[in-house]
């Protein structure tokens, strides 16, 4: 199966058996990008950034030789996923760079992280069957299998103002026994993740934007949208790594932090 649009809730389209797989490792690349693998299916989600944007981290020297060599954790990776078009998510240059060596990936983005990509590599992204776009929408998230892993994706708004037309899509990955929710940079809106039926979902492990844990907004939507047993923060700024952890120990002890690029996580099925 490719793709289909779904006609019901999210919560609707996710209620399948669990399946006992091994269990899967969660490895951190920069910002919010990570590699999900179950030793046998390998998905990378927001994994195409090399360089540091903004505020924003990169990859360091070592890392970064093995994304261009397509080695290491970047090896054999079964299916790539960006959230938005921002270049702290998906860098272009290096996306199509990717894409060209290593063979065997199948990218699925949306129109605008494509049109991007089209800039840098244009005979790639109109004719290769390995890189396709989709356009979930509020109510109807598309559902697609790669080898082991379902993967269903759904639209959670940027923000507002210049935020607004921002394609942002989020991710819920179910692979080796374990559901997986990568919300790319959703905006703290209880509406959208009421819309997406994330209230009536279960989630193993959460991948979270640090600033959902400041004061705020965001620990009411991580109690009733996000309470995953496994919470990692995601997205943490460099220079901010240090004054994040602090806090983070303080408040919110049981979170995990991932501080550097190829750091991994291995998390049971059986005990998430």
């Amino acid at each position: 199966m490719w793709l289909r649009k779904g006609v019901f809730s999210l919560a609707a389209l996710l209620c399948v058996p669990g399946i006992a797989w091994p269990d899967i490792t969660v490895t951190q690349l920069a910002n919010e990008g990570v590699i999900i693998s179950d030793n046998e299916t390998r998905i990378m989600v927001d994994g195409m950034v090399v360089e540091p944007y903004s505020v924003y981290g990169g990859l360091p020297e070592n890392a970064a030789a093995l994304f261009k060599q397509v080695a290491g954790p970047y090896s054999n990776i079964d299916l790539a996923l960006a959230s938005h078009r921002h270049h702290d998510h998906n860098q272009p240059s290096f996306a199509c760079a990717f894409m060209q060596s290593s063979e065997e990936t199948l990218f699925v983005s949306s129109s605008q992280v494509l049109g991007l990509m089209r800039e840098k590599c244009r005979q790639l992204v109109t004719t290769s069957p390995r890189i396709r776009e989709i356009d979930p929408q509020y109510g109807q998230p598309q559902v697609f299998e790669q080898g082991r892993a379902r993967v269903t994706v759904f639209p959670l708004s940027h923000g507002t103002r210049k935020y607004a037309r921002i394609q942002n899509y989020a991710h819920l990955i179910e692979i080796g026994g374990v559901t997986v929710l990568h919300v790319g940079d959703a905006a703290m809106t209880p509406d959208d993740f009421q819309t997406a039926g994330l209230d009536q979902q279960k989630i193993d492990v959460a991948l979270i934007p640090f600033w959902y844990f400041q004061p705020g907004p965001g620990s009411a939507l991580i109690n009733q949208y996000l309470d995953a047993p496994v919470k990692i923060a995601v997205h943490i700024p460099p220079g901010e790594m240090e004054e994040v952890k602090a806090y983070m120990t303080e408040n919110f002890p049981a979170v995990t932090i991932l501080e550097q690029p190829l750091k991994e996580i291995n998390i049971s099925s059986a005990a998430p």
